[in-house]
């Protein structure tokens, strides 16, 4: 006799945004509600950013190594999604969520039947069904659009056979974002410690936000940044002024990161955001602390102008060295180094000796003005 069991592969809502920006979706592990036998022996999850028609999506792999050691059962797996918020079009899609995309999932390489159902109440699993409701019962003439009401839940029969079973699951959905981020997403990790083995026995988590990518991630689940592995790039411990906690910061060139780890027992969430250009880019006054600076300095191109003021002195000794981190100077004082290696552009260069007879007649001009400022 098979033994029904209901799983749920939940996306929390974590992040809630204001008109201001939009809260597409987040991702989540597949955990179990009853079941106490099965174990997640292995999981690998791979989040990949791509660029599509200007908008940013998130490409979600999981793919799970569960063992049943136990007797073959079937066992129902659900797949919970919020409704968007924020600045979006909250009204279903064709009976599913308007921002999630591409779902599948295989089971022991067979790809898997699923049904997408619209629900209002938290215990919707009722006398061994789901209570689904259809589109005219939560959409009514009060709706907003921006905040609705219910949420989705894809849900598909697999069966477990005794021993060694694999899930592969893949979705895309839409990056949210706000006048703060140009891009965030957040994946609850947590979750797989509700497993048989209340953990992954070998985790792995591969991160790629594309090339030349500057984004951070909060220590939540991991000490600081020496617990990834950079392909090409580097990783700084960071802080952020606008937000508690601490972080690391990743600067790509080309690859991703990973984080690898046995014995898993996660005690936080995967929150990862990059800042808006904006507010980094646009000032009358550079503070180290808020501001980025470019790898090109303009002083006659009005709209490109290169800012000459600063906000105090920490600033004026990391502006006044722009020209020389440009061509990778490697600077002995710390304070200048960290950030410059914050900077997405600078690539150091140990062979570069400062020289001013290496900068051009517009930086010699600019730096001029900076240094005069700073002694008026």
């Amino acid at each position: 006799m098979d033994k029904r069991i209901l799983f749920f592969l939940t996306l929390i809502h974590l992040s809630v945004f204001g008109n201001d920006g939009a809260y597409f979706a987040s991702g989540n592990q597949l955990i179990p509600i009853s079941e106490t036998e099965v174990s997640v022996t292995k999981e690998i999850l791979t989040l990949v950013r791509r660029i599509e028609n200007d908008k940013d999506y998130i490409y979600v792999t999981v793919d799970y190594t569960f063992f049943n050691p136990g007797s073959d059962k079937i066992i129902l797996v659900g797949f919970e999604a919020p409704s968007p918020s924020g600045d979006v079009d909250g009204y279903p899609k064709n009976g599913a969520h308007p921002y999630i995309s591409n779902f599948d999932v295989k089971m022991n390489e067979k790809l898997l039947d699923f049904k997408t159902s619209i629900v209002n109440t938290e215990n919707y699993y009722v006398n061994q069904k789901i209570d689904a409701k259809t589109e005219d019962e939560v959409i009514g003439d009060d709706f907003n659009t921006n905040e609705p009401d219910f949420y989705y839940v894809y849900h598909f029969n697999a069966n477990f056979k005794s021993g060694i079973n694999k899930i592969v699951h893949t979705y895309r959905f839409d990056m949210s974002g706000s006048v703060m981020d140009r891009y965030s997403f957040d994946y609850i990790l947590t979750a797989a410690n509700r497993w048989g083995n209340n953990q992954i026995d070998d985790f792995t988590l591969h991160i790629d936000m594309g090339p030349n990518e500057n984004f951070n991630i909060h220590n939540t689940f991991f000490k600081n940044k020496d617990d990834w592995f950079i392909e090409d790039g580097r990783g700084l411990n960071y802080k952020d002024e606008y937000r508690e906690g601490s972080m690391s910061k990743f600067i790509t060139t080309t690859g991703g990161i990973t984080f690898e780890k046995k014995n898993f027992k996660p005690e936080g969430e995967l929150y990862i955001y990059s800042t808006a250009n904006y507010i980094k880019e646009n000032y009358d006054s550079f503070d180290y602390k808020y501001h980025d600076l470019p790898k090109r300095i303009y002083l006659k191109n009005d709209i490109k102008k290169t800012c000459t003021d600063v906000v105090n002195e920490e600033s004026f000794k990391i502006l006044r060295n722009l020209p020389f981190a440009i061509r990778g100077y490697i600077f002995k004082t710390k304070l200048i180094q960290d950030y410059y290696l914050s900077q997405s552009w600078y690539q150091p260069n140990p062979d570069y000796k400062a020289n001013l007879e290496t900068l051009s007649n517009e930086e010699l001009e600019w730096l001029k003005i900076v240094k005069s400022k700073q002694k008026n």
